[in-house]
């Protein structure tokens, strides 16, 4: 077993991990103890005190942010008695339900004050944590596992006629950078080095990101057949699904599926008489926006403190134990059954004007009913607004994030732009994540900016300087600017540090940590600060 995976063992028995229970793993698992003290103190999710009668964490960023977090958090300081420990966490992809936080580890919705002091006094009253149903699904969603059993059937031309169709159908990585799917496949397929690994990154943990939750919690086995069919296309044997931690009811309902296909002889070795093997374990992330950072995940899978690891060489060629690794999110696995029964040309069809196929969002913020919602891309912001109940209380919009946080915020007068690999950057944005954050008139902008940028610098690695310090130089500017310390035209310097951060920062974080900000900067006064 992973070193990690002892950790998180020991820490859901103990409750923390204090220094005789790393002794007694280190001589366990044959490793030094530093080795385990070095794990522990980078992952957020560990603990090394004992922990409070009542631990409620407070969600601080966007999504709760813009329902009132910073209130919330204040007042239930104010409230809390002895044994109860109140404190700050970052997104914990609940957005529909903002403001949220955990209580004892369980999700709960935090803007009825007089109900969390309820569940404060009982947790064990704390109802299970439910996310509204996308609009619609667009696929077969019968757990029969058809595409996977057919090219079971012609397991010598399944792999060229999958990437084919995934070719022809446009499918995009989901997850954020949006690379062609079927190219990415056929790449690792081409490896001839053994073993190779497929593996499903479910570690959204970007603000305002919630939609690969929702397929886990629905249709676990969509993605478990997506990657099934990856690892016969590639000629894997081993899949992992790579999850957060907060995701506790979805790592169930995912756990069930991964059962009910052992039960039905789908997983395992000589699948159905076939002569193929493939099974799939789920790993429970420590924790840490980085770890979505595709190297940096292969990190914590290695048992290592999850850094990103300068590129090239690609996961594809040199992954998880420098072996071919292929590396998708759990919507893009999602896709590939419905793609691989019914052809790319249907897929691609899916779309609108001319965008190819269907696209899951999370729409949250100033709107009345968050949630997720599948629809065709090329779908406009203006039209999903109109699918999520319309602008809380009548507001009018000011502006929108239509890729999550890392994403550049557009103005009202585009909102009118197509939901689209190729026409948000036209717009000066980015698909990204596949989250959309509205944002009424009357929200403080310059709030709103230094929240999205002290997310990112709160969840650097820490590894290269340009992030590091850059991060934090920006939240100070954006700090002293509100407090009234600095006038306003020290903002002028963020252009230049964004810059600078995005040329020389190892992986994406600190490439986007200041542009977000820099975005809501403009729309401040309509020019460049």
């Amino acid at each position: 077993m992973r070193l990690i995976g002892l950790l998180n063992d020991a820490q859901d028995t103990h409750g923390y991990l204090g220094q005789d229970t790393l002794r007694d793993l280190a001589r366990r698992a044959t490793v030094p103890l530093h080795r385990l003290q070095q794990i522990v103190s980078f992952y957020p999710s560990f603990r090394t005190t004992p922990p409070p009668r009542v631990e409620l964490a407070v969600c601080r960023d966007m999504s709760c942010f813009l329902h009132g977090a910073e209130s919330c958090a204040k007042q239930l300081r104010e409230l809390a008695g002895d044994g109860v420990e109140v404190h700050e966490i970052s997104c914990i992809g609940r957005c529909d339900k903002a403001p949220v936080g955990l209580l004892n580890h369980e999700p709960i919705p935090l803007g009825d004050i007089e109900q969390v002091k309820a569940w404060v006094t009982d947790p064990d009253t704390v109802p299970e944590f439910t996310q509204p149903a996308p609009s619609a699904w667009g696929i077969d969603v019968s757990e029969d596992y058809a595409a996977f059993r057919g090219a079971l059937t012609q397991r010598e031309e399944a792999g060229p006629r999958i990437i084919a169709a995934l070719k022809e159908a446009g499918l995009r990585g989901m997850g954020g950078a949006g690379f062609p799917t079927g190219v990415k496949w056929e790449l690792v397929r081409k490896e001839t080095r053994q073993p190779k690994y497929v593996i499903c990154n479910a570690d959204e943990s970007e603000p305002g990101t919630f939609k690969d939750a929702k397929i886990l919690a629905d249709v676990p086995h969509l993605t478990l057949e997506g990657m099934m069919l990856a690892g016969l296309t590639i000629g894997a044997e081993r899949g992992i699904v790579y999850l957060r931690h907060e995701y506790v009811p979805e790592r169930h309902r995912l756990q069930a599926a991964i059962a009910r296909a052992h039960a039905a002889g789908l997983l395992g070795a000589d699948i159905l008489g076939s002569g193929f093997t493939f099974d799939i374990e789920v790993f429970v992330s420590p924790g840490g926006y980085i770890l979505g950072e595709e190297t940096a995940m292969l990190e914590a899978l290695e048992d290592k403190r999850g850094e990103p690891r300068n590129k090239p060489p690609f996961p594809g060629t040199h992954g998880l134990h420098g072996q071919p690794t292929l590396i998708n999110n759990v919507e893009t696995f999602a896709n590939v059954p419905g793609i691989v029964l019914n052809g790319g040309t249907w897929w691609k069809g899916r779309g609108k004007d001319g965008c190819p196929g269907l696209k899951f969002f999370a729409v949250s913020g100033h709107v009345e009913k968050p949630g997720v919602y599948e629809v065709p891309l090329g779908t406009t912001v203006r039209e999903l607004i109109e699918l999520a109940g319309g602008m809380q209380g009548g507001k009018q919009l000011l502006a929108f994030a239509p890729g999550g946080a890392s994403s550049n915020f557009l103005p009202a007068g585009q909102v009118d732009v197509k939901l689209d690999f190729a026409e948000l950057p036209k717009a000066g944005s980015m698909l990204g994540s596949g989250a959309v954050v509205v944002v009424a008139e009357g929200t403080d902008l310059l709030a709103l900016a230094r929240n999205v940028t002290a997310f990112f610098r709160n969840e650097s690695c820490g590894k290269c300087v340009p992030c590091r310090v850059g991060s934090e130089k920006a939240v100070d500017i954006l700090d002293a600017v509100r407090e009234g310390t600095l006038p306003r035209a020290a903002l002028a310097i963020l252009p230049e540090l964004g810059e600078t951060m995005a040329l020389t920062s190892i992986c994406g974080l600190g490439q986007v940590a200041v542009a977000p900000a820099l975005s809501l900067l403009k729309l401040l006064d309509g020019s460049t600060p």
